[in-house]
Parts: structure tokens; sequence; C-alpha cells
């Protein structure tokens, strides 16, 4: 569904913000994007979506690919057309809007018609949006919020589905609640890439996954792996025995692993 080829984003044509990075994610399927914070990951997803900030002299070279269409070619508009749906981290819902307005944002490239359809169908998906249709979705919880932002990319029925830090900020339950939505979404055969800095919830869900480092990917694999290998839990993911990631001892991780090959 997408692929990612050689993606360099350049800062004032000098800094290399991202560097080479290579990706795919396979139709009706997920993958996890992970990294420490500044590794790249937003920069990717805005790289797909059209929206790196031009006018501070961000430009991408290399190739990215919805279904074998070029997007870098498009602008953002045309790239929701082709086919994109985004949740952004932090939510980023329209707080003075109702709920019923915010996801009739998220559909404005449909007929009125088509758009007032799917705000009954995802108020009936999602009760409490029913509930809270006519509030301002500024007042709802943040995890009532975070469902508004996820139905509200859902609106064009997107073939890819980008996910950015979808569980920052909630509660455990909240957050298990959002994880079978995911899953969900992946039954009916979208196709969704996962940033997520809650690396254990991001490769249970994932059926691949790619670590980011200062711009670049530097290990890829099945989730089942990434997730079970006790230097990559330890050193990368911040799950294993430390409690938290060191990545002090990357290096020391990579010369080790050059060494046991």
């Amino acid at each position: 569904m997408l692929e990612i080829a050689n993606l360099e984003v350049v800062y004032n044509s000098v800094a290399l913000v991202l560097k080479g990075v290579s990706l795919r994610v396979p139709d009706g399927g997920i993958v996890a994007l992970l990294g420490p914070n500044g590794a790249g990951k937003t920069t990717t997803l805005r790289a797909i979506t059209g929206l790196l900030d031009i006018h501070n002299g961000e430009a991408t070279r290399g190739s990215i690919r919805l279904a074998g269409r070029d997007l870098l070619s498009l602008g953002a508009e045309d790239i929701v057309r082709a086919g994109v749906g985004q949740v952004m981290e932090g939510r980023r819902i329209f707080p003075e809007l109702s709920v019923e307005e915010n996801l009739l944002a998220g559909a404005w490239t449909l007929p009125r018609a088509l758009a007032m359809e799917r705000v009954e169908a995802f108020c009936d998906r999602f009760p409490i949006l029913g509930q809270r249709r006519h509030q301002q979705a500024g007042y709802l919880s943040g995890g009532e919020q975070q469902m508004v932002a996820l139905a509200r990319s859902l609106m064009t029925h997107p073939k890819l589905l980008l996910l950015d830090e979808p569980s920052l900020g909630l509660a455990p339950k909240i957050v298990a609640e959002v994880s079978s939505l995911i899953a969900e979404l992946r039954a009916e055969g979208m196709s969704i890439l996962l940033v997520e800095q809650n690396a254990a919830m991001a490769l249970e869900l994932a059926d691949y996954g790619y670590i980011m480092e200062n711009g670049k990917i530097v290990l890829d694999g099945e989730a089942a792996v990434l997730k079970d290998d006790v230097d990559i839990r330890e050193f990368y993911l911040g799950i294993g025995k430390r409690g938290g990631t060191d990545y002090r001892q990357v290096k020391h991780y990579r010369r080790r692993k050059r060494w046991l090959s």
C-alpha cells in the first residue's frame, strides 16, 4: 500500500532531517515506526501527507508511493483525496467546534449528503460521540477527544491511516480501547502506519516494525521478533530489565551484534 524509498528531508538545503529512509506498509497490514524523540518519525509522516514547511526550507528527495501512485508530486489536499488519513500527535482537534463540526471538517472532500451519512455512522459506532455530538470538543475528556480525532480521520474511508502517538496522555483503560479500535480497523482491511512511544503496545498490534534513530532506519523486522529480542527490548524499546531506554548502550549493542555475526 505504501512504499517509501531513500527518503530525505532537507532543511534549508543543509541539514538532513531524514537520511535515506525506506519502509513499506503492506495492504491491510499494520507497521510500527518506533524510536526516541527526535528520531524523525513525525517528520516521516509529514512527508507522506505533504505537510512539510516549505516556507522554512523543508524539502524532500526520494520516493513516496501509495498503491503505486507518486505522492511527492501532490499537494496535501490531493494526498487526502488519494486515500491518506492521519491522526496527529496530541489529537489536534478543533476545540471551539462541536463534535459534529469536527467530523465534518474531516470530510470536506466529500459531498455534503455523504459527509452527513458518515457523521451518523460514526455517532452510531462510537456512542459517546453521539451523546456529545453538539458539545464543544474542547470540553471532552482526553479519551473522548482521541475518539473524535480517530473518527475525523476515518471520514474519507482512507486506504492508509497514519497514527501519531495515539496513546499519548491517555489512561490505561482508554489506551486499551484505542488498541482495540486499531485492531478492528486492521480486521476491516485498513493499512496502518503506527508511530508510538508505547513500544510494547505497538508491537503487539503490528505485523512488522522499523526502529529509527537520528533520521535513519537502524533496525527492522517482524514485530514478534523485535518484541521478543532481549537486546532490542532493552537498548531500543525501553521495555527490558532496565525499565527505560538507555540510548548510550546502542553503540555497544551494534558492536556486539557485528561481533556475533
